[in-house]
């Protein structure tokens, strides 16, 4: 009444009025060609990276398991996700494969994000310039400010500060970001 998937032997018999009988045998063949599917799939991650680097290690990140769906046979789901994710978006297909060989993938985005502040490890010393006969304030190529020492955990840092083009008489505070 009903085929299994696969192959099936369906044996035929023929008698005559005399009761002899001969068979033959017929084989019915069912084959599985429908896809799986992904009832949902792996939602997206964001995972902040640490202070000691500038990744995140496979086993640190939570990728959830997608949900899926096959019309017959068991279902095997795999993805191709990295052992390290590196800073920003790293996309990870999975691909679940039915008892047929049959396929279908879907992905899902994890971003690694670096919120972690860039740190000063020294701020530049104070400077004392004196002004010229010719004036009463000093020009910035005339004012050697120094550099401060910076560190970050992940990226390229850029230093810049709001040194004014001319130096008045007496103290101005320069910021360093």
């Amino acid at each position: 009444a009903t085929f299994p998937l696969g192959d099936t032997t369906v044996t035929w018999t023929v008698t005559d009025g005399s009761g002899n009988t001969a068979t033959c045998a017929q084989v019915v063949t069912i084959v599985d060609d429908i896809d799986p599917t992904f009832v949902s799939c792996a939602a997206p991650v964001s995972i902040n990276v640490t202070a000691s680097g500038c990744s995140v290690d496979l086993a640190d990140v939570n990728l959830d398991t997608p949900t899926v769906d096959d019309n017959c046979t068991t279902t095997t789901v795999t993805n191709d996700a990295p052992a390290t994710f590196p800073l920003g978006d790293t996309t990870v297909t999975w691909t679940v494969t039915d008892g047929s060989g049959n396929t279908a993938t879907c992905t899902q985005v994890i971003t690694i994000v670096d919120d972690i502040d860039p740190t000063f490890i020294s701020c530049a010393a104070p400077v004392s310039v004196n002004v010229t006969a010719s004036g009463c304030s000093v020009d910035l190529a005339d004012v050697n400010l120094g550099t401060p020492t910076v560190d970050d955990n992940c990226t390229t840092t850029t230093v810049t500060n709001d040194a004014p083009a001319t130096f008045p008489l007496g103290d101005t505070t320069v910021t360093w970001t």
